[in-house]
């Protein structure tokens, strides 16, 4: 039988983006730009040494996946083991509370609190810029960094940057070709912004063939509903 179909997926790049970031992406902007745009410029970072790897400030200088707050400087555990029963320390009869091992952990505030380790370029690591973390384990206002993430008029670790071109809703580069509006009800109503692309949204489908051997749909196909919630999205 001759083949009528190659398929369009190159089974050598199955599986290129395991173990990456984008696996935990659920994408909420889509668009489009003739030409280049690097990513520092997306992210809305000011000069392109925000691309050099060997840039403290460099955008993905993220630290691993597997850092928690034992990593970041100044801070540092203690595992406290009680002794068991019978061992001379409290009471050793009678009615009592059980007594268990725990973590001691000790948050200095008059230190640095900086992300320990650094990275494959021999910088240390940087993001995310975190406010500092007062004896309490709480949060402060208190953020001793230079550069939050991208724009410099972002000053809060979880500001909403509403002008760099990943996040923008209302961008208007000249260079935009494709700005996908998701402010709506289902996916049957979804437009492009530029006006220069009419957008249709496609759903898996069964087909068969109908008593004159022509192709028809067996599936009911039924928009999907759009989160139209900002805060709700992705981003």
């Amino acid at each position: 039988m001759a083949i009528i179909h190659n398929g369009f997926i190159d089974r050598k790049f199955h599986d290129s983006f395991k173990d990456t970031g984008l696996n935990d992406v659920d994408i909420a902007t889509t668009k489009m730009y003739k030409g280049v745009k690097p990513m520092w410029k997306q992210l809305g970072f000011d000069s392109n040494n925000k691309d050099r790897p060997n840039n403290l400030f460099y955008w993905n200088n993220i630290i691993p996946r597997n850092y928690t707050f034992e990593n970041v400087t100044g801070i540092s555990t203690n595992d406290v083991l009680v002794p068991e029963e019978g061992d001379g320390v409290g009471i050793v009869g009678g009615s009592r509370t059980p007594r268990t091992s725990y973590r001691e952990i000790t948050l200095p505030e008059n230190q640095s609190q900086e992300w320990g380790g650094t990275n494959e370029f021999s910088q240390s690591y940087y993001y995310p810029v975190l406010p500092r973390i007062d004896k309490y384990g709480v949060f402060t206002d208190v953020i001793n960094q230079p550069v939050v993430f991208g724009n410099r008029d972002i000053n809060s670790w979880d500001q909403d940057d509403d002008s760099a071109m990943i996040t923008n809703l209302d961008d208007n580069n000249p260079d935009l070709i494709l700005n996908i509006d998701f402010d709506q009800t289902t996916t049957t109503d979804l437009i492009d912004k530029t006006n220069l692309s009419k957008i249709h949204y496609n759903q898996d489908f069964e087909v068969s063939l109908d008593d004159d051997l022509r192709l028809k749909t067996d599936s009911l196909i039924i928009p999907d509903g759009i989160e139209k919630n900002n805060s709700e999205q992705a981003f």
